[in-house]
């Protein structure tokens, strides 16, 4: 069986993707909503966080030991093109997300991650998903921890919606 070091550099990422809520609308503004979910597996017990079910059920066959996964921070912001922003997450660590490129046609952004304990990762992810990326990174009690990385709002392959007129409808 291969060990977590290898399952490291041989593949990072866990290539699932999560159906997480509807896609929204693009606003008024040029920012991209990501939400970043710090998600604790551990090999200690079984409890799931039922928001996790679909997580848990890929972890494990990455690692059939992890039996528990537990959501231990949630959050939002509204980043613009090129700007980094960092998101903490558990003892003192975080992760810096840019994104690089807004929804393009088939609704894919562009994203750079700084993951802990990792290097950079640059990948293009549907709007209105997930991707779990799993870390190296072990908590003082030896959870392993997952980072899971969200971006909206998407367009649907088309144009925004028009923006409401400030002077009202037009008057005949």
């Amino acid at each position: 069986m291969c060990s977590w070091g290898c399952l490291f550099r041989g593949s990072a990422l866990l290539l699932v993707m999560l159906a997480v809520g509807t896609p929204v609308a693009e606003g008024a503004d040029d920012k991209v909503r990501v939400c970043v979910v710090a998600i604790l597996a551990t090999d200690r017990d079984d409890k799931v966080d039922r928001r996790l079910k679909d997580i848990a059920r890929e972890v494990r066959k990455i690692d059939p030991k992890l039996t528990g996964l537990q959501l231990a921070k949630l959050s939002c912001k509204s980043l613009e093109v090129g700007t980094e922003d960092r998101f903490e997450l558990v003892d003192g660590q975080s992760v810096a997300v840019t994104i690089q490129r807004k929804a393009d046609k088939d609704d894919r952004v562009r994203v750079k991650v700084a993951p802990p304990l990792m290097g950079e990762i640059t990948y293009s992810t549907p709007c209105g998903k997930f991707l779990p990326i799993v870390t190296p990174f072990r908590t003082k009690t030896n959870d392993l921890l997952i980072v899971a990385i969200r971006v909206q709002p998407c367009q649907g392959g088309k144009a925004p919606p028009p923006k409401p007129d400030p002077d009202g409808p037009a008057r005949r």
